[in-house]
């Protein structure tokens, strides 16, 4: 019987990659290969995509005269809307800064914040800017419609310090808190600036020992 004739091995169409060209290594080192570079390519153009464009943070337009009935973010920052204006030559207490007032521990921030909100709250009040301050929002010299200086006030209370370098006149007000020991003259408390900075009373410091 004839045995028939033994086929050919079928040509392949494709070859298989060595491993060290897909996975770009060799003796585990790292190598270079075609393969590798355009996936690392492909990858960090997806990034990029995905991440979008980098907008610069814009400050807000010179705001006409705002007048209406704000509400009170902070103890010194008034909202209108979408519209947010800080007082001009008054720095008030931070919301969560506290105080040392008769050797207790006080939540002052929340008290210069009811403060405003108290002065704000029975009539419009009116609002010009006079500035745009280092974190791009309007500075503002507020009065209500009985011609109160909302900054002054506060000032007078003892619930901010005055900037005399943006308003001069807010100096008086400031020494005649002082000498009568209202708000948080009445005890301790760090400059808000300061405050802002990561300056603390000493009862207020947090040791991690």
């Amino acid at each position: 019987m004839t045995q028939p004739l033994a086929q050919p091995p079928l040509p392949t169409t494709t070859a298989a990659l060595p491993v060290s060209a897909v996975m770009g290594t060799a003796q585990g080192h790292v190598v270079s290969s075609p393969w590798r570079n355009l996936a690392l390519g492909v990858l960090a153009a997806f990034m990029a995509f995905a991440a979008g464009p980098v907008t610069p943070a814009q400050a807000d337009n010179w705001f006409e005269p705002l007048s209406g009935k704000p509400r009170a973010v902070d103890g010194d920052t008034l909202e209108y809307g979408f519209k947010r204006v800080d007082l001009y030559g008054a720095d008030s207490l931070e919301r969560f800064q506290k105080c040392v007032i008769g050797g207790q521990s006080t939540a002052c921030g929340a008290d210069a914040w009811q403060a405003i909100t108290n002065l704000i709250a029975k009539t419009p009040v009116r609002c010009e800017t006079k500035a745009i301050n280092r974190y791009k929002r309007n500075m503002a010299i507020c009065r209500n419609a009985n011609g109160v200086d909302i900054g002054q006030q506060l000032v007078a209370m003892g619930w901010a310090v005055a900037r005399p370098d943006e308003m001069p006149t807010y100096a008086a007000a400031e020494k005649s808190a002082k000498a009568a020991r209202r708000g948080a003259w009445a005890g301790k408390f760090i400059d808000p600036l300061q405050w802002r900075r990561g300056e603390r009373l000493p009862e207020h410091k947090i040791s991690i020992y």
